[in-house]
């Protein structure tokens, strides 16, 4: 709980300017309840936008990027991605958290594809087999880029931008702060 009178309060602007709108976005939907009363301290958010943007989010599209544009002869197509029905199904309940919940999962479980099958070794001993496993990576971006668009819209346009011109971000999308 915050209070004026106790002295803990936290302006939301001054944590826009610092981290950014999608930041304090983030962090809302994903660790605020719509029914409950939720802790906020700078830490909780500093902690939760390390781990869930910089290490999670922004680190996934760099890696994929990266892969993508040094080993695809082009960008990827992506007219047939589809959200998953689940996320569907939870935006239209106004569950934000649990969508948001869905969309941090299949962050992890392409990071994870990504650690299990080293599609940037793979790529150099079967061509083939590495370009396929880097395609799928980019249409899992995409994917979650899709479901990034009702939580994160500037950083889902960002993402986007880099999987239609098939580029790796020149900067990381969210800098680590300590």
């Amino acid at each position: 709980k915050m209070s004026k009178s106790l002295g803990n309060t936290v302006n939301p602007y001054d944590v826009v300017a610092e981290y950014g709108a999608d930041a304090f976005r983030f962090f809302v939907a994903k660790e605020v309840s719509n029914f409950e009363d939720s802790p906020f301290t700078i830490e909780r958010f500093k902690a939760s936008y390390n781990a869930g943007l910089a290490n999670g989010l922004g680190n996934l599209v760099s890696r994929v990027m990266k892969m993508a544009s040094d080993n695809l002869d082009g960008p990827v197509n992506t007219d047939d991605v589809n959200l998953p029905d689940d996320f569907k199904q939870e935006l239209e309940k106004f569950n934000i958290q649990r969508a948001s919940e869905i969309t941090w999962h299949w962050i992890s479980t392409t990071d994870k594809s990504i650690q299990e099958n080293q599609p940037f070794k793979l790529v150099k001993t079967d061509p083939e087999a590495g370009k396929k496993l880097i395609t799928d990576l980019v249409l899992n971006l995409q994917k979650i880029t899709m479901m990034l668009e009702a939580i994160l819209p500037e950083t889902s346009e960002k993402i986007k931008e880099l999987i239609k011109s098939n580029k790796s971000p020149e900067k990381p999308l969210f800098l680590r702060k300590d």
